[in-house]
């Protein structure tokens, strides 16, 4: 997958999720700039070990 499509993936949940274009337009700019300075495996680590992590530890 490349990083259009991923981001394709990224818009459609934003639109089935009812974000706002603000914030669909704040994410996929924060998205585009994670693509540059993490790899993929640092993103799936970090991403994923945020996400699982309890909402007491944010």
């Amino acid at each position: 997958m490349d990083n259009r499509q991923a981001a394709g993936y990224m818009l459609l949940a934003c639109q089935r999720a009812g974000l706002s274009k603000e914030k669909t337009k704040e994410l996929y700019s924060t998205m585009y700039f994670m693509f540059d300075v993490k790899t993929e495996e640092e993103a799936e680590e970090q991403g994923l070990g945020w996400y699982h992590t309890s909402v007491d530890d944010d």
